[in-house]
């Protein structure tokens, strides 16, 4: 029975090595974490690189970003770039990383298209913003051209428990030192202090997608009447696309939010007749998987942001659709 058991395990062993063998002859393992498939043959010298980021935006995905914009630049068979977004933002760091990394990518001669999944919305569109076209599926939902910062406050929800925090600070920072946390009411002047903050990072939201849409924009500026969660009316002097709202594909196209309805087939043909290919070679970029996403197990995901389990969580600074819950 021993003997069986060792012949069974020395059996899955050598499987085991030549599977790894083979994923390392065929370059699955490649350089700074990221592997490649060919998605369609074609002329070595005519490649068409493809990157997806989907999901929430974070400093994973910027990493992943950064080490696809060295590759790109180091290949001079790369003449295109796709970039596939499926994501409704994320953080403003990650975000303006990739936006970085696209925007280098594109000063390096190649051409880079926008292919938007389900959603390409705040961050999702920020990253979007330097692409020579942008095409999206009809259903598409992008825009949100804006940030929010976002913490929680578990003041009341301490006390009913029988627990109290105490925040002490040195007398010279008593109006700015860990302001806002969940442990206090945020004032006035902290809230107004945020707001400006948000509103700097909002100007740059928008000077960046001016810049690079150009005269393809079509702002619309109008002064609307809205009521709030109370039924209280408001007045709000705004402009489409920058007041934070979101749209579908049809109506970006005619704000110039983008260029052309499609779909991700629709988005290569693009980027191959804007860099002048007559038999492009699409290879997709990925992050390395590990062996058990190799081996076809699913990696559990949580439901919610763990983040958020922090003890003594930071406001957090976001472009995103739709903040975290």
């Amino acid at each position: 029975m021993l003997a069986r058991l060792g012949v069974v395990i020395l059996v899955l062993s050598l499987l085991l090595n030549a599977y790894l063998i083979l994923l390392v002859s065929a370059g699955l393992f490649g350089r700074e974490g990221l592997e490649t498939v060919v998605r369609r043959k074609g002329r070595a010298d005519q490649v068409i690189a493809v990157l997806k980021v989907g999901g929430v935006i974070n400093a994973k995905q910027a990493a992943v970003a950064d080490a696809f914009r060295r590759r790109v630049k180091e290949d001079p068979n790369v003449k295109a770039v796709v970039l596939r977004v499926v994501s409704g933002g994320g953080g403003i760091g990650a975000s303006d990383r990739i936006y970085e990394c696209m925007r280098d990518i594109k000063a390096s001669g190649r051409r880079l298209v926008v292919s938007m999944g389900a959603v390409a919305a705040s961050g999702g569109y920020y990253i979007s913003a330097p692409a020579d076209c942008i095409v999206a599926e009809p259903t598409t939902v992008t825009g949100s051209i804006g940030v929010i910062a976002a913490w929680p406050v578990w003041k009341g929800t301490l006390e009913k428990i029988g627990v109290k925090a105490v925040v002490i600070r040195s007398t010279k920072t008593r109006a700015w030192k860990a302001v806002p946390n969940p442990f206090e009411e945020p004032a006035s002047y902290q809230l107004a202090d945020v707001r400006r903050t948000l509103d700097e990072l909002q100007e740059r939201f928008e000077r960046i997608v001016t810049e690079h849409r150009g005269e393809k924009l079509k702002p619309t500026a109008a002064v609307n009447t809205y009521k709030d969660a109370e039924g209280k009316e408001f007045t709000v002097k705004e402009t489409e696309p920058f007041n934070g709202r979101v749209f579908l594909a049809r109506r970006a196209v005619e704000l110039g939010l983008v260029d052309k309805i499609g779909y991700l087939e629709d988005a290569i043909a693009e980027a191959g007749q804007l860099a002048g290919l007559s038999e492009p070679r699409v290879v997709v970029y990925r992050k390395v998987q590990t062996l058990r996403e190799h081996l076809g197990f699913s990696v559990s995901r949580a439901p919610f942001d763990l983040e958020w389990l922090d003890p003594n969580p930071t406001p957090r600074l976001l472009m995103v659709w739709r903040a975290p819950s």
